[in-house]
């Protein structure tokens, strides 16, 4: 059995995500199981994963290197969302494994790709939260619709889908900028996407046509 331990992350409270460390931990354990990896000591915290300052992220990879063992973790956006965060953790990734990435040492780039899309990911979901908050603030106090949103919600809206459309296609066009550095065609990179779980915007899996269209978008 190799020593290791886990760590495993949600972004808010217990009361909003009840289920979420659960989850993770059944297939971190799982994973541990399959691959006979011993679990020595569980870290979890609810903290944002673009946070560099995590104590108990911080307290795992010290642990790590004072016991010399493997740090578990489900995804990539669990481990961190943060380019700095992951600069920070290079040397570490001979001990770390991500169990939706199997039981390998995770490729820099691989792991470049998906911790640039997951702090992508948030920055979206700052600006979404940024946006529908300005438009409540506008509407507040006035009775069962905004009797002016054709002028203002309505064409908010589409440019936030705008705008979220064209970050969205940007950062998939990186993924295969990097990929195709790394060697892979484009019909390679439709099947690493959907290797790595990256769906479409629309929630299904890349084909090699969708996968062009969003590449010469």
């Amino acid at each position: 059995m190799k020593k290791a331990i886990s760590y495993i992350r949600a972004s808010t409270t217990e009361i909003n995500q009840p289920n979420s460390l659960a989850v993770q931990r059944a297939v971190v354990n799982s994973f541990a199981e399959r691959y006979a990896y011993d679990i020595d000591v569980e870290f979890f915290e609810y903290a944002s994963g673009r946070d560099d300052e995590r104590d108990q992220f911080n307290q795992a990879l010290a642990y790590a290197e004072d016991h010399d063992c493997f740090i578990i973790c489900w995804k990539v956006d669990r481990f961190t969302r943060s380019l700095s965060s992951f600069s920070r953790t290079k040397d570490i990734l001979p001990r770390l494994r991500i169990a939706e990435l199997g039981d390998v040492v995770p490729s820099p780039l691989v792991m470049s790709v998906l911790v640039a899309a997951g702090q992508n990911e948030a920055d979206n979901a700052a600006v979404r939260i940024k946006t529908t908050m300005a438009l409540l603030k506008e509407t507040q106090g006035r009775t069962w619709g905004n009797p002016r949103i054709h002028e203002t919600a309505i064409p908010a809206s589409i440019e936030v889908r705008k705008a979220n459309a064209t970050a969205f296609n940007e950062r998939i066009q990186r993924m295969v900028t990097d990929l195709k550095a790394a060697g892979y065609s484009l019909k390679q990179c439709v099947d690493r996407l959907n290797d790595m779980g990256i769906m479409t915007r629309r929630n299904r899996h890349w084909t090699y046509h969708l996968l062009y269209r969003v590449v010469n978008y």
